[in-house]
């Protein structure tokens, strides 16, 4: 897990690159013609790093459920649905054990294919996990959206806006993200280990 100064690279990375589609463009360019400096150099660093985690993160949790199709599906999706209550006896995905109606959590996927996936709700917090590190740009500018909106930011100029999230109750965004991803961090590496996954089909959960 990066240091919190490397963190505050990452997420100015991706919320530049979300306001300003040239931003990554610009960086290629500076790359090509050898104009990069050495701020700019270490971000990339940064980023790359994170990446990296990103996918070790990942991994750990496809070789710990053995679901690559379900996991799969999370990875394709464009946005999800949450319904807290399933049909009974509808058949967990993860552990293929019937569930109560409000032992459940029900999953719809908006995709090319919408999906449908129901789990039992102990899987809830490994799948949200395993949902965050895939979809995280998209996760970060929810709360950004709509603080922007709430602060009629939405028609402000495009370098204003980026330092006002940056910068937003001394870098509010950034420290929850890095909580966040602490967090989630700490429940792959140790926690996870002890969420059960094999259960008789027949078990009515």
């Amino acid at each position: 897990m990066q240091n919190f100064e490397s963190f505050v690279d990452i997420f100015s990375f991706f919320v530049r690159s979300y306001f300003n589609k040239l931003y990554v463009d610009n960086i290629d360019k500076s790359i090509r013609e050898n104009t990069i400096n050495d701020d700019t150099k270490k971000m990339i660093e940064n980023v790359k790093e994170f990446h990296t985690m990103r996918h070790q993160l990942c991994g750990k949790i496809f070789e710990y459920l053995k679901k690559d199709e379900l996991l799969n599906t999370l990875v394709s999706a464009r946005g999800l649905e949450q319904f807290d209550v399933v049909p009974t006896n509808s058949i967990c995905a993860i552990s293929g054990a019937k569930l109560h109606a409000q032992n459940g959590i029900l999953l719809y996927m908006h995709s090319a294919l919408p999906t449908i996936i129901i789990v039992h709700k102990r899987y809830k917090q490994i799948l949200y996990n395993f949902w965050y590190l895939v979809h995280f740009s998209d996760e970060i500018m929810i709360d950004i959206r709509n603080w922007l909106k709430k602060n009629l930011y939405t028609n402000t100029s495009c370098s204003s806006i980026i330092d006002k999230v940056i910068e937003h109750q001394e870098h509010l965004f950034i420290k929850k993200g890095y909580v966040k991803l602490k967090n989630i961090n700490q429940y792959i590496q140790s926690e996870m280990s002890r969420l059960p996954i094999n259960h008789l089909i027949s078990q009515v959960e």
